[in-house]
């Protein structure tokens, strides 16, 4: 594990230690997290999902688009969102997802995760989550999650 997070460190991927949050879990909750988006994790997200649509890979093609460039995967960004709900309090398992993905993330872009507890029933929450990179929204959604 250590050989694959030094490689990872040394193609410009950023590894945070693992930290829970602190705070009583209810409803107004509020977690953040954020990340840059590497060269490395675009083309480990391609490997791990199998996502390679030129896209995210290929500039000339990208540039040809109304993005004007490579992309990251969504999927890649969203799933930050998982980064940010593991680190609250208790053993965190998640159940459903919905997003909607509003504007692209380039890489190099510090991508922003926010979510706030907007349900609470017994040990499950809702969570509404907004993903920006700066003032710019890239992603919103939200999450339910079960609590231990």
């Amino acid at each position: 594990m250590m050989e694959l997070e030094e490689v990872y460190r040394k193609l410009g991927g950023e590894v945070k230690k693992f930290e829970k949050f602190s705070g009583q879990l209810d409803v107004g909750y509020e977690i953040t997290y954020e990340k840059r988006i590497t060269e490395a994790d675009v083309y480990l997200f391609g490997l791990i999902s199998g996502d390679f649509n030129p896209i995210h890979f290929e500039e000339e093609f990208a540039k040809k688009t109304r993005f004007g460039g490579r992309v990251a995967q969504g999927m890649l960004t969203t799933s930050l969102v998982s980064a940010a709900v593991a680190r609250i309090p208790g053993i965190v398992v998640l159940l459903e997802t919905y997003f909607k993905y509003t504007a692209p993330v380039k890489i190099g872009d510090l991508v922003r995760i926010q979510g706030t507890v907007v349900e609470k029933e017994k040990n499950r929450y809702k969570l509404n989550i907004k993903c920006a990179v700066e003032d710019r929204l890239v992603a919103e959604g939200w999450v339910k999650i079960l609590i231990w």
